[in-house]
Parts: C-alpha cells; sequence; structure tokens
C-alpha cells in the first residue's frame, strides 16, 4: 500500500517505508513474534520491502494485536502460531520512519515438529527465512531490532515486559530496576506428617501425578506466607508452618518450564488423628489426599518430590536445613 506524505519534511530512513506506514491510524502499530524450534534457535525473515532480517510478524490493521500476529504470520510463511506473553512494548518516534510506532514483541509457539524448508513463502514479502542460533540472529538484525530483541531475550527469561523507546530501556525507578531482573521462580512445599509418622501427599486435579501440599509464591509473599496460604486453600488449615527443611534449586535448563527454580520446603505441626480426619479440599483442585509411610511415598511420588521428602525427614530428624540441586544432594563446600 502506498500513500503521499501529508508533510514532506517529515525525516524518515525510508521514504517508501514512510509512505507505507501513513495510511495507517496514527500511532501505527506492529505485531512481531520470537519464535523458537526445539534447538532454541530464532525464526527470522528476510522482508522484500526493506534492508535487513526481521522477526515475523507486521502491520496491525483494525484487530487485535494477537489476531494480527497470527494472520501476517499465516499470510508471509504458511505457519499456525500460537500468541503467547507479551515480552516487549517498544515506542519508535516518528523521526525514524516518519510516524510514530508502537511495536508489540510477543512469544509464539508452533505445536509439533515442522521443517522450515517447508515453510510456504509469500514471495511478495518474504525472501527468505529460516531458524538461527541467538548470537546470529541478533547480528543479521538492524541495530533497532538487534535492541529490541537483546531486551525481549532478557524478558524471556525473566518475568517483566520490556518497555522501550527505539530499542533502548528508559531509567526506571530503583524499585521498577530490581522488579524487572531475571530472578528464580519460587516455590513453597510443606511436609506434612501425622502421629504415626506417615506423609501427607496430595492427588491434585490438575496434574499427572502426585504432589505435596503447597504451590507458587505470589509477588507480594514470602515463601512462609505462601506456604501458608497454599495450605488453608488446599487443605482447610490454617496457621504457620515450621522451620525450614530442605532448599531445593534448579537452573533454567534443568527446570521443567524454562526458568530457574527455587523450593523451599518447610516443617508443619504433626496433626492429630482428629486433625486428619477433619482435612478437606475447599478451593477443589485437589481429589485426594493420602498417609503414606515413607518408602511408599517415595516411590509413588516423582523422583524429584521423593528427594525432597526425603531430604525433610533427615533434616527434621538432625535439626539441619539440606541443600539440593535439582533434587540431588548439593556437594558440600571445601574446607579451608
Amino acid at each position: 500500500m502506498t500513500a503521499a506524505m501529508p508533510d514532506d519534511s517529515i525525516p524518515a530512513r525510508d521514504p517508501e517505508l514512510a509512505r507505507y506506514l501513513v495510511a495507517h491510524a496514527a500511532p501505527a502499530a506492529c505485531a512481531d513474534a520470537l519464535i523458537r524450534d526445539r534447538h532454541g534457535r530464532i525464526l527470522l525473515v528476510d522482508p522484500v520491502y526493506k534492508d535487513g532480517w526481521d522477526l515475523p510478524g507486521g502491520m496491525l490493521e483494525d484487530e487485535e494485536p494477537a489476531v494480527a500476529l497470527r494472520r501476517e504470520i499465516d499470510e508471509e510463511l504458511g505457519l499456525a502460531v500460537e500468541v503467547g506473553r507479551l515480552l516487549a512494548v517498544d515506542t519508535v518516534p516518528a523521526a525514524t520512519h516518519g510516524r510514530t510506532i508502537l511495536a508489540l514483541l510477543y512469544a509464539g509457539h508452533v505445536a509439533g515438529e515442522f521443517d522450515p524448508a517447508a515453510l510456504t513463502l509469500q514471495s511478495s514479502e518474504i525472501r527468505a527465512a529460516d531458524f538461527l542460533p541467538e548470537e546470529q540472529a541478533l547480528a543479521l538484525l538492524p541495530p533497532a531490532e538487534r535492541r529490541r530483541l537483546t531486551a525481549a531475550l532478557l524478558a524471556e527469561r525473566g518475568a517483566h515486559t520490556a518497555v522501550l523507546r527505539d530499542g533502548h530501556s528508559s531509567t526506571p525507578r530503583t524499585r521498577d530496576h530490581y522488579a524487572q531482573l531475571a530472578a528464580p521462580m519460587m516455590a513453597a512445599t510443606v511436609l506434612l506428617t501425622d502421629s504415626a509418622g506417615r506423609v501427607l501427599v496430595l492427588d491434585p486435579s490438575y496434574k499427572d501425578h502426585l504432589e505435596l501440599p503447597g504451590g507458587m509464591v505470589e509477588a507480594h509473599e514470602s515463601p512462609s506466607q505462601a506456604a501458608e496460604r497454599e495450605l488453608a486453600e488446599e487443605l482447610g488449615l490454617a496457621g504457620p508452618v515450621g522451620r525450614l527443611l530442605v532448599v531445593d534449586t534448579a537452573s533454567a535448563s534443568a527446570a521443567a518450564h524454562g526458568r530457574a527454580l527455587t523450593c523451599m520446603v518447610y516443617a508443619s505441626r504433626t496433626l492429630t488423628p482428629d486433625q486428619v480426619d477433619g482435612l478437606s479440599f475447599p478451593d477443589g483442585e485437589i481429589r485426594a489426599a493420602y498417609w503414606l509411610d515413607r518408602k511408599e511415598a517415595v516411590r509413588r511420588l516423582p523422583a524429584r518430590l521423593a528427594a525432597r521428602v526425603e531430604a525433610g525427614l533427615e533434616a527434621l530428624a538432625d535439626g539441619t536445613i539440606i541443600h539440593l540441586e535439582g533434587g540431588e544432594r548439593a556437594p558440600a563446600p571445601k574446607a579451608g
């Protein structure tokens, strides 16, 4: 699409692109996707209408950003993509292309295996497309797009959305800065025992394996507060948890969801038979609960959780705190 510039005095790096953009409502907006293959490589496209490689995506019509992103990728590459979380919002000033542009960069996901050679390229829009390692992909992008992708990669590994101006992060307040730092996810688990020494394990409706009581720590909570909340929500148990027994840490490469994870395992007061009989499942997420002896709990739980039970019972008996790394006993520091 082309249109006459309303003001030829507006500076633009690419006048043709500026003439195209002027037809869009102000500010213009685009949506791109960070799509990886199973090897972690990033999908880039080589558009015919501008210099340099780019991430797949395009301009919004009168539609939602996710709708536009799916449409553009289907039109240009013949690829069905699921739009994930928003990684970066970049405001491109009018001095760059003659129009202010709001650039949205989402995580994009493709189901199953697919061959990049099987992509159906829209020849009028895309010369080539390929999956490339991060460093190579960054090297091929123009500077502004490279800065945007760099910020999105940091956001992808963290828990924030990057807010940029022309690919540069604005100087945030100290509180905002620390809120955007990459950090491990935090979980809190409770080792709940009865007077017979058995361990409580749960059968959650949203998982295909048994679990220990507990869950993810929310942004406003300490780990012990999260553990107390989860006990109340899952089992109707009110009151504080006991001391810390186990710290289980895992890097992003070892964790299930691609984020570093720290799990804190707390002791709980020993429940009496009457308290055991009075357990309920208020939030409806738990199908059943089982009291198992140590051997049976270790046998029926996934290996990572079984390791937490064994370490927790040992720490409970010895009065210690045990550090696990990915469910394995962390090596003791060398003396001297």
